[in-house]
């Protein structure tokens, strides 16, 4: 039996291969053998490997310096024995094929930061870093269970800023002994930066030469692994969770293909994770000892040049998925330069969109990065933040986007007045696409007069229709109404002809709150009519939910209920699951407004299971207000009760106004 324990430097691989040696002496009655074949500072031969297993079984040289008469010899002496031998740190499948004993008896236990796949026959154990249970009871080991249990959580934060690696956790544990503050201490000096590298470097070079040793194998190998050694520290740009290949290229300015070869090679020895096909990760400690290198070899300027190159590729490929979406280019971001340059190769928007979607962390981190950048950079900022709104429609997750327009909103950076328009006109819809309207009524104000000074009859329409709609829904449906009747009449230019049935449906909104109920109707009539040719799906879904709330608010309950189930079907159709949230929110309002609780709860269940997936787009606090109100309608007090609670948290997460009327609930009695 040939076993193979991998794993990256300091995972615990020969501490498993030791421990398991202990256990199964008694199945090893002739002897176990360990032999450390240097694969992390200078391997060793098959040769002198062969010349110190022979000795180690007491078989005396004989001079001879071939390979296969000394393998022979070896595996003579094994013959009849049953022996356990531990072949630590192999560099290689090379190095290692030629001490598989071949002979019956004999089990052989191979430890590697290289992936050994290759090894006939053997079976392949991958350490992974411990789970956060087994690093504090490993903590508790070196520190005491009486210090844990005293303050679990700064032990949680010491285990987490270790990575959850074994060696990290031995290393750092006992300096606790020399810390006034105890786990408390150790854990604030174990944040980033110089000292908690410090912390981390034993007797014998601790967690840096255990990692380093691995990256000194690497580039020991052939070119394709001294290339992939040679790019590691400037993978340590990458500050979040997780980085794409794309991306990878871009910093280090090769190929794809050539880049995923050097990336994989990472992986083989365990500097990289790979959790998703072109999808990879570098640990914590990684990650710092990569940085670490990163400030040895390059300077200040070289190691932003590579940071720049990270958010280039990710406004390149949001400017992209505009092109392909064929939006009509309202920043001029298709002018000399084009935003896209870099992501021409991506041609089909679906794969645009789904690179995007897995990106949107990223994204955010990036536009938060650059907004603490100097002006080059906060001009980036502004860019990748005017370029989410559309993703977000088309994903229907608007959380994200929301979070990168609050960086830039306010930037003190000069900008062509088209983007300071869209930075707050696209602040004012974040806010609205979060049913936070009050909240979006100052940004429309404020885009206003730049929209009126830009002289572009779409922006001025997009403002005017939702600083009407918004000031109507905040309770101001008077002062709305001269904005969406000037909308209006904006709307006949050719220019703004596309958004006329968004005109039409935030004129009918404010004439129902008014009670023009006639007005409503015609609004509603014809924005319905002119759907088909002027607005896609999507839009025609969020426009129909629309009209279903203001009939709703307008009293005219039973035509809500109709146009809003009629929508859910189409939606569901989509597949977009927060636009299904918000029709069964408001048809869950209308069903409320009739009485039938039952009903009513059943589809504001429905949108709770939707919203809790989406936590970054604050519906669920709205779902849950309402579901409590039917739940209440059914004598089901405790279980209102419950909801309400819960919608409590979800609205003091935003300062949502509502809060105040969940708040009075819970008080009656």
């Amino acid at each position: 039996m040939v076993s193979v324990i991998g794993g990256m430097g300091g995972v615990g691989k020969t501490a498993l291969a030791v421990q398991a040696a202990h256990l199964a002496i008694d199945a090893s009655p002739d002897g176990q053998i360990y032999l450390n074949l240097g694969g992390g500072t200078r391997p060793l031969t098959v040769e002198e490997a062969l010349a110190a297993l022979l000795q180690l079984l007491g078989v005396p040289a004989d001079g001879s310096t071939d390979v296969e008469t000394a393998a022979a010899r070896y595996r003579s002496a094994l013959a009849g024995r049953q022996m356990l031998i531990v072949l630590d740190d192999a560099a290689s499948v090379e190095q290692v094929t030629p001490l598989m004993p071949g002979v019956a008896g004999v089990v052989v236990l191979v430890t590697s930061r290289r992936r050994l796949t290759e090894l006939a026959g053997a079976r392949h154990l991958e350490l992974d870093v411990m789970d956060e249970t087994e690093a504090i009871q490993l903590l508790g080991r070196l520190v005491g269970t009486e210090r844990i249990d005293r303050d679990r959580d700064a032990a949680r934060e010491v285990v987490r800023r270790c990575g959850l690696l074994p060696l990290a956790i031995s290393i750092a544990g006992p300096q606790v002994d020399r810390m006034a503050g105890g786990l408390r201490e150790l854990a604030d000096r174990l944040v980033e930066g110089p000292e908690r590298l410090r912390i981390l470097t034993g007797p014998s070079g601790g967690v840096d030469r255990s990692i380093s040793l691995s990256l000194t194998a690497l580039a020991a190998g052939t070119s394709t692994d001294r290339a992939a050694a040679e790019v590691f520290a400037m993978l340590s740009v990458f500050e979040g969770d997780r980085f794409p290949l794309r991306a990878a290229a871009a910093v280090l300015g090769r190929r794809l293909d050539e880049t995923e070869n050097l990336l994989e090679r990472l992986v083989d020895s365990h500097l990289l994770e790979t959790p998703a096909p072109h999808q990879y990760r570098m640990h914590d400690l990684v990650r710092v000892v990569a940085a670490a290198q990163a400030e040895r070899r390059f300077d200040a300027l070289a190691r932003e040049h590579l940071r720049r190159r990270e958010t280039a590729c990710y406004l390149a490929m949001l400017w992209r998925f505009d092109e392909l979406m064929g939006r009509p280019d309202k920043y001029g971001s298709r002018g000399e330069q084009a935003w896209s340059a870099g992501a021409e190769d991506v041609s089909d928007t679906a794969v645009a969109a789904e690179w995007l979607d897995a990106e949107l962390p990223n994204l955010v981190r990036l536009v938060r990065r650059s907004a603490q950048g100097d002006s080059v950079e906060q001009v980036f900022a502004v860019r990748m933040a005017l370029g989410m709104p559309n993703l977000a429609g088309r994903l229907m997750r608007f959380g994200e986007t929301h979070q990168a327009l609050e960086l830039v909103v306010d930037l003190p950076v000069e900008l062509d007045l088209r983007l300071d328009v869209g930075r707050k006109y696209q602040m004012g819809f974040s806010y609205s696409t979060l049913g936070l309207y009050r909240d979006a009524v100052p940004w429309r104000e404020r885009a206003l007069p730049l929209a009126r000074r830009l002289g572009d009859p779409w922006a001025l329409a997009a403002v005017l229709i939702d600083l009407g709609y918004n000031l109507g829904r905040s309770g101001r449906a008077a002062d709305g109404l001269p904005y969406a009747e000037e909308a209006l009449v904006v709307t006949e230019q050719p220019q703004a002809a596309k958004l006329r049935v968004g005109a039409l449906v935030g004129l009918g909104a404010l004439a129902g709150w008014l009670g023009d109920v006639d007005r409503q109707r015609i609004a509603f009539e014809e924005a319905i009519a002119r759907m088909p040719e002027r607005s896609s799906p999507g839009a025609d879904a969020v426009h129909r939910n629309l009209i279903g709330h203001a009939l709703t608010e307008s009293g005219q309950h039973h035509a809500a209920v109709e146009v809003l189930t009629e929508n859910l079907g189409k939606v569901r159709e989509l597949g977009t699951e927060v636009i299904e949230s918000d029709t069964l929110e408001v048809l869950g309002l209308a069903w409320l407004a009739l009485g039938d609780h039952a009903r009513a709860r059943k589809v504001l269940a429905d949108g709770v299971k939707i919203a809790v997936r989406y936590p970054t787009d604050h519906r669920e606090g709205r779902l849950r207000h309402y579901l409590g109100r039917a739940l209440a309608g059914l004598g089901l007090v405790d279980e209102a009760r419950r909801q309400w609670e819960l919608a409590l948290i979800q609205y003091q997460l935003v300062a949502d106004v509502r809060v105040d009327e969940v708040r009075r609930l819970l008080a009656e009695p």
